[in-house]
């Protein structure tokens, strides 16, 4: 038993004195999306669900370009007077035609007073940051060129410029 103790006493001062990754991003594309008026489901257990239905969308990057191919939306929920909990999935079609499948979470927060106007549709009214808009998508494809993005953790930074309207610059996390 002593050794064993002596043994996780020494591994652990070793992994004290290893130093920490860098976290380091890369821009992957910008996205804009067209979405249709809202879809107001209402009060349920855990918040007031609302549906924003997408209509179509642009992806421009380095690596990645393409439209958002209209079928997707955001499934999501009012936590409170500040907070909006984002459920979002849509389909990329990519310019040499290859089919994308990203999903995400994330937050849009702000104070109770703005939240009001993104609410009503007032977002190209507010700076970008006067609210808080991450999101973390995943992506799946089958096609090989794109299959770097079946393992890449990736950060977007949103903005809502005018009513229908949603845009992201998405990080891949390196």
């Amino acid at each position: 038993m002593k050794k064993l103790l002596s043994f996780i006493l020494i591994f652990t001062a070793c992994l004290q004195q290893l130093p920490a990754q860098e976290l380091k991003s890369e821009l992957l594309f910008e996205m804009e999306a067209n979405l249709n008026a809202p879809q107001m489901v209402g009060p349920v257990l855990t918040g007031t669900r609302i549906i924003f239905p997408v209509v179509s969308g642009t992806i421009k990057g380095s690596k990645l370009s393409g439209k958002v191919l209209p079928g997707g939306g955001d499934w999501g929920l009012v936590v409170d007077s500040t907070t909006f909990k984002l459920d979002v999935r849509a389909t990329i079609e990519t310019d040499d035609g290859a089919l994308i499948y990203v999903s995400y979470g994330g937050y849009i927060h702000t104070d109770a007073k703005r939240f009001a106007m993104l609410l009503q549709g007032k977002g190209g009214e507010l700076s970008p940051a006067d609210y808080y808009f991450r999101t973390n998508p995943v992506f799946e494809t089958a096609s090989p060129k794109y299959a770097w993005l079946n393992h890449t953790i990736a950060i977007g930074v949103g903005r809502i410029p005018a009513a229908g309207k949603v845009a992201y610059k998405v990080y891949a996390i390196k």
